[in-house]
């Protein structure tokens, strides 16, 4: 069966979606190119144009990778929910938001992440959608994937616009996996979007020194960045000054080692208010890009879409694991997304621990 297209809400989403959908892979960056496997946004989330482009084109189905950020944010998804549900001529969506591995529970429709309650997603999405929440229980995902179909179906004769589904174990996930195959439109964790990984042997990244360019204000990034400075050099961003890329580029053209930072990221209280540091980020990595770069490791959502915007990438190809994460190769250089606590504090040195992967599919 031709697995279904996925769209990602934001970066952090299609970075999960890449893990999953394995090497091999093709992302397309907004609609430049509507017929890649997972179409990311351009900005900061999936526009409605973006996401009626690649929906238009047809195919197998639709999956909505959303919610892989800890802190939910409906009033990103929800939109898009209302639109996928029109368009695809499905008129509702099923959805999970667990990953069990990562932490990260649903319980009668309440978000834990490592036992703090992040939300309450049933009320949080009833307020964000003109459409009806429904909510299907741990109760009836242990009794097993034809239970958990009837009760779907059940809240879809209903008139539910988006249908959640518990998962505390990671045995629910595998329940949940099973009921919804062949769903013309599903969404929520990338996890549920699984599907065999790419048999061809995974690309390698570019050659050449990394340059990491750090936006993120996420304690782990910070900390990353911080554990780093004894072993790479970091050059910190002055926003006051009269031409902080430009003089990031210079400090940038004196290195010689394998890699070396640029960042923005310290601690929010330590911010410039106003700050343009992802579009500042943005013009550094298409500086270094013309100066011959051709690997980045670039941190936060903002960052990434600055940097790959800024640089002309369209597309990119799923590549070899890096540590938790995957290098996306585009036409002349490959990059490596780092989601917001995403990592251990070594991530940064040229040695590191692996950490977690970011999606682990259901067993």
């Amino acid at each position: 069966m031709t697995a279904p297209r996925g769209l990602a809400a934001t970066l952090h989403d299609a970075v999960a979606l890449a893990e999953v959908f394995g090497p091999g892979a093709r992302i397309g960056i907004g609609a430049a190119e509507p017929d890649a496997d997972i179409i990311a946004p351009t900005g900061a989330s999936l526009t409605g144009d973006e996401a009626g482009a690649a929906v238009r084109r047809g195919g197998a189905g639709v999956f909505l990778a959303f919610g892989e950020a800890a802190q939910p944010a409906p009033d990103v998804a929800a939109p898009l929910i209302e639109l996928l549900c029109h368009l695809s001529g499905a008129g509702f969506m099923a959805a999970s938001l667990a990953a069990p591995w990562a932490g990260r529970r649903v319980f009668q429709g309440h978000l834990f992440e490592h036992a703090t309650l992040r939300g309450n997603l049933i009320q949080q999405y009833s307020m964000a959608l003109d459409g009806a929440v429904g909510l299907v229980a741990r109760e009836v995902v242990v009794a097993g994937a034809g239970a958990l179909r009837k009760a779907v179906t059940r809240l879809k004769e209903q008139g539910r616009t988006l249908v959640l589904i518990d998962a505390v174990e990671e045995a629910d996930c595998a329940i949940v996996t099973a009921a919804l195959a062949g769903q013309p439109l599903c969404g929520g964790g990338a996890w549920l979007a699984a599907r065999p990984h790419a048999a061809e042997a995974a690309a390698a990244p570019a050659e050449g020194p990394l340059a990491i360019l750090s936006g993120a204000l996420d304690r782990e990034t910070v900390l990353q960045v911080g554990t780093a400075r004894a072993e790479v050099p970091v050059f910190d961003l002055d926003f006051a000054a009269e031409d902080p890329a430009g003089a990031a580029l210079r400090w940038a053209a004196r290195q010689t080692g394998e890699r070396f930072i640029i960042s923005s990221s310290m601690p929010p209280d330590r911010m410039m208010p106003g700050a343009p540091a992802a579009a500042i980020l943005g013009r550094i990595a298409a500086g270094l890009a013309n100066a011959g770069v051709r690997r980045f490791l670039l941190t936060g959502g903002e960052t990434a879409a600055a940097a790959l915007a800024a640089s002309r990438v369209t597309g990119l190809t799923v590549g070899a694991a890096f540590g938790p994460l995957r290098w996306l190769h585009g036409a002349s250089a490959t990059y490596c997304i780092k989601p917001r606590g995403v990592g251990g504090k070594n991530l940064f040195l040229p040695e590191f621990e692996p950490q977690i992967r970011l999606n682990e599919p259901a067993r």
